[in-house]
Order: structure tokens, then sequence, then C-alpha cells
């Protein structure tokens, strides 16, 4: 089985790679609607309903570099900027491994505790299909 460094993992927003984070998690889920009866003997049954699809990440707040600082991602969220197309993935833009579809920025936070560096919190949620790069 193929492992991939966590250190490679990035989230991109179009072309825009998000900067100096240090974690990222995508999570997929599925409404389970229960369709329980009495003729179910005691077990609990259900269907497959709606799909969703978020992804958080977080890192260190700083404006240098050539990406998504966390400041453009506080202005995309002020502005209720258009979904872009977002890419959960390996390392690069060019890269074929990981998921994409289009998102909104959801939130973010900032955290600034004493003598530590300042640190960011964002989120986006996905509108429609997740699919495989």
């Amino acid at each position: 089985m193929a492992k991939i460094n966590g250190s490679l993992n990035a989230v991109l927003s179009g072309a825009d790679k998000a900067l100096h984070t240090t974690s990222a998690t995508l999570t997929v889920n599925v409404d389970l609607p229960d369709t329980s009866t009495k003729d179910d003997a005691g077990w609990a049954t259900h269907i497959n309903g709606s799909r969703d699809w978020s992804i958080t990440f977080s890192g260190m707040y700083d404006t240098t570099g050539a990406g998504l600082t966390p400041d453009e991602i506080l202005a995309a969220i002020i502005a209720r900027s258009a979904d872009t197309t977002i890419k959960f993935t390996t390392n690069t833009p060019t890269d074929t491994v990981g998921w994409t579809g289009e998102g909104t920025f959801n939130d973010v936070s900032f955290t600034g505790d004493a003598e530590q560096p300042m640190t960011y919190t964002a989120s986006i949620k996905g509108n429609g299909p997740l699919a495989a790069l």
C-alpha cells in the first residue's frame, strides 16, 4: 500500500494554494433517512439520502507568499464570493491524486495566544458533487 506524507497535502482554490497550512481534513457525509417499520423485527433500516462534503484546514497566519492568504479567505467570505473550484490534493495544482468540486468558503477564525505564533482555521462547504481528480 502506498503511503502519502500528510505534509504533501494541499488545499487549493482555483490555482491558489492555501498558504502555510499545518493540517487539512476532507469530510464526506451521507444522510441516512430511517425507513424502519414494524415488519423489520426490531432492526433499523435506512435508505441513502443526500450527500455533502466539506474541508477544514488550519495554518500559521502569514500574509506572505504566492497563494491564498488568510486575509484573502476573509475577504471572500465578507464579499460573499461565488463558488470556486476546490482541490484537496497531494501537492500542487498539477497533481492528479485527490478530489475536486465546487465550494464556498464558509468560515475563518484567527487565534492569537500570548507568546505563540498567530494561527487561523478555515472551512469550505461543498456545493454539489465531489469527484476524484
